[in-house]
């Protein structure tokens, strides 16, 4: 009888960051679920799911049919959404969108991945967190920048819980991306981020992804809490 597949979830799959993390996984001939409230990308290795991850019994769910269907290794929670917005006239009713998605999404994905990894002897969580996450930024709802400190925290929580069952739990923060998040500022808005930034550019979604398969690579074996600042060196010490 031949072994089950290896697997990834990849929460978010068909976002901009999410389809180059799905490329990545499935040439390398994992079976990857792409979850997502829109449809992913078709590609072969590509299982896509339908997903709102603010449903803690479904996300429990995939989990469930992750471990029954195929040998899962990693678990990513990319799954978020940014809005732009400032601190004086910040709508209440997107907080609740952003921190229930964002912040709660990744909760419930944490404790599933973590349920189900520890029922088969170990594996990755590897949560999307922001450099929004690390210092206050303008032209950006506050609770974006909340979402991902709340993030940073939970991976370290669930890094101190699955050191004891072989689960490993790490974050990447990421600075501005090319991408959909970008094309939302005005090129006046850009360039002031660009100078801010000692590379003085914006990432691609792929080096925020290899840095994300590092983290899921045994070259990570003894790594486990860690927050990746990917910022093209903003907020050097």
């Amino acid at each position: 009888m031949s072994a089950p597949v290896q697997s990834v979830v990849i929460t978010g799959g068909a976002g901009d960051l999410g389809r180059s993390l799905c490329r990545s996984f499935c040439a390398d001939g994992f079976r990857v679920y792409a979850a997502d409230v829109r449809p992913a990308e078709p590609a072969e290795n590509l299982v896509p799911v339908g997903l709102d991850v603010t449903d803690r019994d479904a996300v429990f769910a995939l989990s469930r049919r992750v471990a029954a269907e195929s040998r899962p290794v990693a678990w990513i929670n990319g799954a978020g959404i940014f809005v732009r917005g400032n601190v004086s006239t910040a709508d209440p009713a997107v907080w609740e969108r952003i921190i229930g998605i964002n912040l709660t999404g990744t909760f419930h994905g944490c404790a599933a991945a973590l349920a189900m990894f520890t029922e088969l002897g170990g594996g990755r969580i590897v949560n999307v967190g922001s450099v929004a996450g690390q210092a206050p930024g303008g032209g950006v709802h506050p609770a974006y920048g909340v979402s991902k400190a709340g993030i940073h925290q939970l991976t370290r929580l669930y890094a101190m819980e699955g050191a004891k069952k072989n689960v490993l739990c790490n974050a990447v923060a990421p600075g501005m991306l090319e991408g959909e998040m970008i094309s939302r500022f005005t090129p006046e808005q850009r360039e002031r981020i660009y100078h801010a930034t000692p590379l003085r550019r914006p990432g691609t979604m792929d080096e925020v992804t290899a840095v994300i398969r590092f983290l899921c690579g045994p070259a990570a074996n003894y790594m486990t809490g860690a927050v990746l600042p990917v910022n093209g060196g903003a907020l050097m010490p």
